[in-house]
């Protein structure tokens, strides 16, 4: 019984959510428009230099690693991501 009321809110989340992001408010679209302008006439007003940003970052999902980034900083990532699964292990193999 509670296996089934489990999966009627999940789904009814997931309805709610979906309906949510479908829906349309009219009384924000002004204000929207204002800060577009807004937006848009202060990327007029102002060039900025492009700045470049270097990183990188591992996300483990299950033993496999997911590597993103740039080349030097998504290696760094790697190996601090292995030194840490080897230490994880060594402490469960400890206790």
């Amino acid at each position: 019984m509670l296996a089934l009321l489990s999966i009627i809110i999940i789904l009814l989340g997931i309805y709610l959510v979906i309906s949510g992001l479908r829906e349309e408010w009219p009384e924000f679209e002004e204000e929207f428009e204002e800060r577009r302008e807004v937006t848009e006439e202060h990327e007029r007003n102002e060039r900025k230099p492009k700045r470049e940003v270097k990183g990188g970052g591992v996300i483990l999902i299950g033993p496999i690693p997911i590597v993103f980034g740039d080349s030097k900083y998504a290696f760094l990532s790697l190996v601090l991501a292995i030194i840490l699964m080897l230490l994880s292990i060594a402490l469960i193999l400890l206790l």
